[in-house]
C-alpha cells in the first residue's frame, strides 16, 4: 500500500458510486506506440537472431539450469539500489514533498510499464504522476528529461572511459558516437529552451491552446536551475550504474562467467546505451544481442554469453514488472486520486 500524501479533490461525486481510476493513454501516446511497435518488434526479432545464430540452444538451458542461485540472489538487491538511487536523483530534479518512497515506486512502476509497453510510455506516465498536485504536466516531463539525461551522461562517460581498456570494435565506437550526439541533441535543447523563455517571458492568455501551454511549461522546466549541485546527482548516476556493474559481476558469477570491474563497467555502459535502439518492450532480442556482443570481447562464448544475457535481463525485469505491478495496482484502485505536495 502507498503511503498517505496530499490528495487532490474530485469532483463532488459520491464516493460509493465512483469507480477505480485506470490508466488511460491518450492517443497520440497510443501512435506513438503502434510507431514504436511496428519498428522495434522486428528489430528486436532480427537482434535476437543474430544473438542466438550459431548458437548451441541445448548448452545454453543446460547453463541456465545449472545456474548458482547464491551470486543470482544477491545480484536483486543490487538492481534495487539502482532504482532506489535513480529515484532520490529524480527526488532532487523534482524537488516535490514526495517522499523517497514514492519516488521509488513511481520509477519502478514505469519501468514496469515499459517492460510490457513500446515507446517508453512508463517515463510519459512518470511525468504524469510526478506533475499531479505539484506543478504542469510538461514541467513533469522536463524533470524525466533531465532523470535521464544524468543516466546518459553517466553511461556514456563509464563507457569511454573504459574503451581503450577493453576494445577498438567498430560497433562499439558506433554506440559511443550515438551516445554523443544525444548529449550534444539534449545539451542544445536546454540551451535552446533557457534563450527562448528569457527572450520571450510567458504572458499567459485564456485563449493559449493546451499543446503551447504545454509546450511552454516544458520549456520553462528544462530551463529552471537546478536546486542540487549536477556533481551530486552525476554521482548519484555513476553510484546507481556502479550498482547496475555489481549485479552483472554476481551474475555472471552465477552462469561460470568471471568479470573484472573494467569488464563489468563496460558491459554496462554498451548494453545500457545500446537499449536505446528501438526494440520490443524490455528490449527482448536488443538485450541478448548486446550481450553476446560484450561478453565476445573478452572471449566468453557464444552460449555462456547468451546465458549470462537471459539471466540479467531476468534479475531485473522479474522484478520490476512484478512490483511494479502491484504499486500500479495500488495506486489506480484507490477511489481518490492521488497528487504530490509541490516543494
Amino acid at each position: 500500500m502507498l503511503p498517505d500524501v496530499t490528495v487532490v479533490p474530485e469532483s463532488a461525486v459520491p464516493r460509493a458510486v465512483q469507480t477505480p481510476r485506470v490508466p488511460v493513454v491518450p492517443e497520440r501516446n497510443r501512435r506513438g506506440m503502434w510507431i514504436a511497435a511496428v519498428i522495434g518488434i522486428p528489430a528486436s526479432v532480427a537482434f535476437l537472431f543474430l544473438a542466438v545464430r550459431g548458437a548451441d540452444l541445448g548448452l545454453v538451458w543446460q547453463t541456465l539450469q545449472d545456474v548458482r542461485w547464491g551470486p543470482l540472489a544477491l545480484a536483486v538487491p543490487c538492481i534495487g539500489v539502482v532504482y532506489w538511487l535513480q529515484a532520490a536523483r529524480w527526488r532532487r530534479i523534482a524537488q516535490t514533498k514526495a517522499s523517497q518512497r514514492q519516488y521509488v515506486e513511481m520509477v519502478i512502476s514505469g519501468v514496469a510499464v515499459n517492460n510490457v509497453l513500446p515507446g517508453r510510455v512508463g517515463d510519459l506516465m512518470r511525468a504524469r504522476w510526478v506533475s499531479r498536485g505539484a506543478f504542469s504536466g510538461g514541467r513533469g516531463l522536463a524533470t524525466v528529461v533531465i532523470d535521464r539525461g544524468f543516466d546518459l551522461l553517466a553511461l556514456a562517460l563509464l563507457l569511454v572511459g573504459t574503451l581503450p581498456l577493453v576494445t577498438d570494435e567498430p560497433w562499439v565506437d558506433r554506440i559511443v558516437a550515438g551516445s554523443v550526439l544525444l548529449l550534444l541533441a539534449l545539451w542544445i535543447g536546454i540551451l535552446a529552451a533557457r534563450t527562448y523563455t528569457r527572450r520571450r517571458p510567458r504572458a499567459r492568455r485564456p485563449h493559449r491552446g493546451v499543446a503551447r501551454r504545454f509546450a511552454r511549461d516544458t520549456l520553462e522546466g528544462l530551463s529552471e536551475p537546478l536546486g542540487t549541485s549536477r556533481l551530486v546527482l552525476f554521482g548519484l548516476s555513476v553510484a546507481a550504474w556502479g550498482g547496475w556493474a555489481i549485479a552483472a559481476i554476481l551474475t555472471a558469477r552465477a552462469v561460470g562467467i568471471d568479470l573484472s570491474l573494467v569488464d563489468a563497467l563496460f558491459v554496462t555502459a554498451a548494453i545500457n546505451l545500446g537499449v536505446a535502439i528501438p526494440s520490443s518492450p524490455g528490449f527482448l532480442g536488443t538485450y541478448q544481442w548486446l550481450g553476446v556482443s560484450s561478453l565476445a570481447l573478452f572471449g566468453v562464448s557464444k552460449e555462456s554469453a547468451l546465458a549470462f544475457a537471459i539471466a540479467m535481463q531476468a534479475v531485473w525485469y522479474v522484478p520490476t514488472t512484478l512490483v511494479g505491478a502491484v504499486f500500479l495496482v495500488a495506486r489506480y484502485s484507490s477511489p481518490r486520486g492521488r497528487s504530490i505536495s509541490p516543494s
